[in-house]
């Protein structure tokens, strides 16, 4: 007689599920059947904190689409563990991604963003913004003929989205700026039917600058723009303030992180290219009466996570205590080429303190066309 798994004592699948470090294979298990699916908790205590996984390159859905492959399935590089996780998703069919936030991929197709998780295959829907702005929209339907054809394909509208919490929770807020309209931002919360202009709502002095990056930080909206300058909005009570620069830009780029622990304010990471290497600079929103960005050499047991690929931080940045990983450091990613055809993925970890190279961080070893869309960071999330 063959065991029934599925009445296994629940005290016994619980004993199991702790056996389990992995975030994907915790999930296998839940799959198994629905008794052990109900007997394990959906946040199990356990499990370490993740690592972020990085999304390695794929096409976009046009160029899937005009070659007849199939775009639902999307590949991520475990860091902690040197191993590829491939996942069939099919609601990421004819979506383009534009980019991940507390977990979540945040998808873009006909005038309207999606949220999925990976993980748990949970997707959200959002408001429709085809009527944002008609500059989005006219002249870029995509024909409704199986054939392609390029003149009439989507157009990306989305150049950044980042969410507030997970979309799971109560009260999770989405701000999106659009490619075409400048430094506006919109936001929405999950059960809103429509988007609303930030800046027309808070209203107070915009800053006329072009916005260079924005992340949530304690539930506001920080902003900083070319010129270095730094707007927060209140979504709860509609108030706007904005501080001069205090940061030499120069040539250098920056991406916005959202702080943690004693960092509790947004951080700055200032990066540039010498001789081939790249250097950073990390700086801390220090607000005692006068609000200033201060230097800071050391990050305690953070590590941050950084895109470098276009001119602006469009994509992801994740700021993460992690167990077994040495602090105060900066991983990042950058295409290595091979031919003039291809490329490799290549992972990079900088302590902060000694501008030194981090030994035994592994990369992928998969090439990938040059055409290939960006690369991004995701935390893998249960919720």
């Amino acid at each position: 007689m063959e065991p029934d798994w599925a009445h296994l004592l629940p005290e016994l699948v619980s004993i199991i599920s702790k056996k389990i470090s992995i975030i994907k294979e915790y999930v296998n298990l839940q799959a198994v059947c629905k008794p052990w699916r109900e007997t394990l908790t959906p946040r199990p205590l356990h499990l370490p904190h993740q690592v972020p996984w990085l999304m390695l390159p794929r096409g976009s859905p046009d160029d899937f689409r005009k070659n007849g492959i199939d775009d639902s399935y999307i590949t991520f590089y475990d860091l902690s563990r040197s191993t590829i996780h491939r996942f069939e998703l099919p609601f990421l069919s004819g979506k383009y991604i534009c980019g991940s936030s507390h977990g979540w991929l945040i998808l873009e197709h006909d005038y309207r963003l999606s949220l999925l998780n990976p993980i748990t295959r949970t997707s959200i829907k959002l408001p429709s913004f085809s009527d944002v702005s008609t500059n989005l929209v006219i002249g870029y339907k995509r024909k409704r003929s199986d054939s392609f054809d390029e003149k009439r394909r989507y157009k990306r509208c989305i150049r950044k989205v980042i969410l507030s919490s997970n979309p799971s929770e109560p009260g999770c807020v989405v701000v999106a700026r659009f490619k075409s309209l400048g430094s506006l931002l919109y936001y929405c919360r999950i059960c809103d039917s429509s988007w609303t202009k930030l800046r027309a709502d808070v209203g107070q002095n915009p800053v006329l600058s072009p916005l260079w990056d924005f992340i949530f930080q304690n539930n506001l909206v920080f902003t900083m723009n070319f010129k270095g300058e730094v707007t927060i909005y209140d979504l709860e009570n509609l108030s706007v303030k904005t501080f001069p620069s205090r940061l030499m830009l120069n040539n250098a780029c920056y991406n916005l992180v959202q702080g943690v622990g004693e960092f509790g304010g947004p951080l700055v990471v200032k990066h540039s290219v010498d001789s081939e290497k790249t250097n950073f600079s990390v700086y801390k929103w220090v607000n005692n009466g006068e609000p200033k960005w201060c230097q800071v050499k050391n990050i305690g047991k953070q590590v941050l996570f950084i895109n470098l690929f276009k001119s602006l931080p469009v994509l992801s940045s994740a700021n993460l205590q992690l167990e077994n990983w040495q602090g105060n450091q900066i991983c990042y990613h950058a295409w290595r080429p091979m031919t003039s055809e291809y490329f490799q993925v290549n992972i990079t970890c900088v302590n902060l303190e000694s501008r030194k190279d981090v030994e035994n961080i592994h990369s992928p070893t998969d090439e990938f066309p040059r055409k290939s869309g960006a690369t991004l960071w995701l935390t893998p999330s249960l919720i």
